[in-house]
């Protein structure tokens, strides 16, 4: 199972030198012990400096990230003590790893020193402030209760490779439906310097509560625009969770009655990945989640109160195969002209699927007026080629105004796509640096008003499949199209007016 899940990216300036780094996580390896059950051991993450000049230096061991950890998935990037410095947390398969960093271009680990303690199977999670205090609290998604002790024989169904029906290496990967599911974790990083697991108080947990999900993915954003940040979490088999905040530190789960916990037949699918974007530029937070093969990539439409509308098959989400399992997934501007378009890696988790390969085309749906259309043969050989994708984060590697976008791939090399669009359009690039809110501005959210309209783009935790995307704000801007009005509105309810900035720029803006 370990296997099948693969690893993703942070896309995050670790050095504070104005250029986009990454990392990807190591994964990990099984181990034969002589007949007795396997061993598992972890790879450290990799990270890669940004040298300015189109090419990335492993700095890795000199950054004090060379740690042999557990079977890792996950990379989540935030700056959990306000520091001005972007921490890491790394999760997988048996803990947690938190990279504390000091400043000087180093990580330390800090999660047992500051009893972040967490055995069980973690591959998503997400930072966001719940209570509007300025510092951050962890979500943590748990999957499956599974080990090598509780693995039964799955019979692949596809026998036609064998020339032995009774060959025994038809083994294939189980599926998640015959293992118990895992209650989630939230963390708080309290005033004597230390985390707390707060799941119980805040409703994630209690002893009525039996919201246990296979969690693969977590996102933390304000869902219903009331001011305070919300989760949403995507599983595995199991109907997905919206954590609704109720403004007082607790939550309510009301997925299924806001609409947005199963597909449209009313079924739990097997969800991974997932973004928050606006579709339709109308201002709300719209939600796209990927599903494995012969489920619908579910768009929800938000209609506004916390209500939500499944828009999969009325906006082109039917023109590609059904055989496809997605994973991660985003919304971004990739040509300027000023809506969001999607993006979703894929790749099959069995190692004998009937109806598709394991490696698979990834997506690319351009955005025309709130419906999407693929358009993989106009954006470069990468995506008429198939992989076995997972993961996906977005950045400005080089700081053009073009997002750019780094994938990851199950068994294969990580892919880098710097985005080369030539037309007239216009963009800017928003960094913003919180002080009474947290200094990552989670939860912020800005809308820019034209002369031709509005966008509107938030400040979110998590989201993707076990990536984070760089966390600066970009707005592409149509060619014809002049900037009247910035309007931020901080977590925790300041609002802010920039008129008229000149395009074509970054803005570092702090909170006054």
């Amino acid at each position: 199972m370990l296997e099948t899940i693969g690893g993703g990216v942070a896309l995050f300036d670790y050095d504070n030198d104005g250029l986009i780094d990454m990392l990807f996580t190591g994964g990990g390896q099984f181990i034969e012990n002589g007949g007795l059950l396997p061993s598992i051991n972890g790879y450290p993450p990799v990270l890669y400096h940004n040298n300015g000049d189109a090419t990335f230096t492993d700095v890795t061991a000199d950054a004090g990230l060379n740690v042999q950890p557990f079977y890792s998935h996950g990379a989540f990037t935030a700056d959990y003590d306000n520091d001005g410095c972007l921490d890491i947390l790394i999760t997988g398969f048996g803990g947690l790893l938190l990279f504390h960093n000091n400043g000087d271009g180093t990580f330390e680990e800090v999660a047992s020193n500051l009893n972040l303690s967490d055995q069980a199977w973690s591959v998503g999670a997400a930072w966001g402030d719940i209570n509007n205090d300025g510092i951050l609290e962890l979500y943590v998604a748990h999957y499956i209760d599974w080990s090598f002790d509780n693995h039964p024989f799955c019979a692949g169904k596809n026998t036609s490779f064998l020339s032995n029906q009774n060959d025994t290496n038809r083994r294939d990967t189980c599926s998640p439906r015959l293992f118990a599911p895992l209650p989630d974790q939230l963390f708080q990083f309290d005033d004597n310097g230390s985390f707390v697991d707060i799941s119980q108080q805040a409703g994630i947990r209690t002893t009525n509560n039996k919201q246990y999900g296979k969690g693969l993915g977590v996102l933390m954003a304000d869902l219903d625009l009331d001011g305070d940040i919300d989760v949403y979490v995507t599983n595995d088999t199991e109907a997905n969770f919206f954590w609704r905040n109720r403004g007082d530190g607790t939550f309510e789960e009301v997925a299924a009655l806001t609409g947005v916990g199963f597909d449209n037949a009313g079924n739990a699918d097997g969800s991974m990945g997932m973004d928050l974007g606006d579709y339709n530029l109308d201002g709300l937070p719209d939600l796209f989640v990927t599903n494995f093969q012969s489920e619908q990539f579910a768009l929800y439409k938000n209609l506004g109160n916390a209500l939500f509308q499944h828009v999969s098959s009325a906006t082109g989400m039917l023109s590609f195969p059904s055989s496809y399992v997605g994973w991660g997934t985003v919304f971004v501007d990739a040509d300027n002209d000023g809506d969001e378009d999607l993006f979703v890696a894929n790749g099959h988790v069995q190692r004998y699927p009937v109806d598709s390969s394991i490696t698979q085309l990834p997506i690319a749906l351009e955005n025309n007026n709130g419906r999407f259309a693929k358009v993989n043969h106009s954006l470069g050989p990468y995506f008429t080629s198939e992989h076995n994708g997972r993961g996906i984060a977005t950045g400005d590697l080089n700081n053009d105004g073009y997002v750019d976008l780094a994938y990851t791939h199950v068994n294969q090399n990580c892919s880098v796509l710097i985005n080369h669009t030539d037309n007239h359009n216009h963009w800017i690039t928003l960094h913003l640096i919180g002080t009474q809110c947290n200094r990552s501005a989670v939860g912020s959210r800005v809308t820019l008003t034209t002369n031709t309209g509005k966008q509107v783009r938030q400040i979110k935790g998590g989201s993707s499949f076990a990536s984070s995307n760089d966390s600066r704000i970009f707005f592409g801007i149509p060619e014809n199209a002049e900037i009247t009005q910035l309007e931020i509105h901080w977590a925790g309810g300041q609002t802010q007016i920039i008129n008229a900035p000149a395009p074509n720029q970054q803005l570092t803006i702090i909170q006054p």
